[in-house]
């Protein structure tokens, strides 16, 4: 689960990255920018100490310290280009990498180079934007109250499409709908493509509105595709499923707070670190939780599921390791805790080479999948955030606190 950066200010002016520079290149139509000068600093060629270090752009780059998480360093950049722009939104996108600034413009970075792709802005600078998917070569920009559809390759506006209502998370996308949640507790579902992603046709080039729910409470976490359909939870509590295509409900619960994270899923169930200081798991079509397990401290910390596992840090306790494997549901030990690791804490954000990555900002550490033992620790001095291209052994995407965007390699 990619999820949306807290706005990050840049420098006031440009400083030089040690290495190269070279001017971005990319076409795009008559509402696109001139193409921005996007400073660029790859990795040497050879490494040849063990402590080599590089300084690039004001960010240490200790190439043994990330050796032994399992990467290395392959370039610095600067998405637009420019001073004074704040960076709201970062979503790796396979072979590009959409950026949102807080002026509403829209850049794409090529993953391989960090050179900009392109650079647009179709919106007012005061128009917020809550998520960047992507559906094959579209890159479906979605603004609170609008959806932009752009070419990924050039940049070109295909559609503007208008919301019916104000929304306020990231949308489950599936066959060209997308599905959001609203303050007002509405959830929506806009129609805006076709199955491959692609805008509609005219006379429906500017999407339909499929189906809509009220629920009890605000919608601020974001929601998740829970197989064919979407799981939401409220600020009140209220859990709600419902088919994407049909807008038939599937399932409704309570508990007795809303989240301070997002639920996540493992396709079958969906799971909810619940506010009064409780781990649900909810199956679709049932009226109540299957699983809950309550703990000593508020969850404020993203879980994350992979592979039978869930992880979520407990601040009493630190990371922890809960089965729920079908094995485990089947032995009658579902959320059992497989480990608990008191040296560890944060967010799991990746895999590498089978261990974990955890991201507990300024540090980021390896941590053994097995047994919860801490491999390898670096503090990263300078970055807000680092996110995972993939989850399973791909790149590491970190994002400067002045806006710098910097890309390390799975080893």
């Amino acid at each position: 689960m990619i999820r949306k950066l807290a706005l990050l200010t840049l420098a006031a002016s440009l400083l030089p990255l040690a290495g190269c520079q070279a001017a971005a290149t990319g076409s795009a139509d008559t509402n696109a920018q001139n193409q921005p000068a996007t400073t660029v600093s790859e990795r040497p060629i050879a490494q040849p100490a063990e402590d080599f270090v590089t300084i690039s752009d004001g960010i240490r780059i200790d190439h043994r310290g990330w050796a032994d998480l399992g990467y290395r360093w392959e370039w610095s950049s600067r998405p637009f280009g420019k001073a004074r722009t704040e960076i709201e939104l970062v979503n790796p996108m396979g072979d590009r990498i959409a950026i949102q600034a807080s002026d509403s413009s829209t850049a794409v970075v090529e993953t391989s180079t960090g050179r900009a792709a392109w650079q647009v802005r179709n919106a007012s600078p005061l128009t917020s934007f809550v998520a960047n998917n992507r559906a094959g070569s579209t890159l479906i920009s979605c603004a609170r109250p609008e959806i932009f559809l752009m070419d990924i390759n050039t940049g070109n506006l295909l559609a503007r499409q208008p919301v019916e209502y104000v929304v306020t998370t990231p949308p489950v996308i599936q066959n060209g709908y997308a599905v959001f949640g609203t303050p007002t507790g509405n959830v929506l579902c806009h129609r805006f493509g076709d199955s491959a992603g692609r805008p509609l046709p005219p006379p429906l080039e500017e999407g339909l509105h499929a189906w809509a729910y009220s629920l009890d409470g605000a919608i601020d976490a974001a929601p998740v595709k829970v197989g064919p359909l979407a799981g939401f939870v409220t600020e009140k509590g209220h859990v709600f499923f419902v088919d994407i295509l049909s807008g038939s409900g599937r399932g409704s619960a309570r508990i007795s707070g809303g989240m301070d994270t997002d639920p996540v899923t493992d396709g079958q169930y969906m799971y909810v670190a619940s506010r009064d200081q409780s781990i649900y798991a909810f199956a679709p079509e049932r009226s109540t939780y299957f699983w809950r397990e309550r703990t000593a401290d508020p969850i404020t910390v993203q879980p994350t599921y992979n592979e039978g596992t869930l992880y979520v840090t407990l601040a009493s306790e630190g990371l922890v390791a809960f089965d729920v494997s079908q094995d485990a549901l089947e032995m009658g030990t579902f959320g059992s805790r497989r480990w608990v690791s008191p040296d560890a804490s944060g967010e799991v954000i990746a895999s590498q080479d089978g261990d974990l990555v955890v991201w507990d900002a300024p540090t980021i550490t390896r941590v053994d999948v097995n047994t919860g033992d801490v491999i390898a620790t670096l503090e990263l001095k300078g970055i807000a955030e680092v996110m995972a291209g993939e989850f399973a052994d791909s790149d590491l995407i970190a994002v400067g606190e002045k806006g710098q965007l910097i890309r390390f390699s799975a080893r």
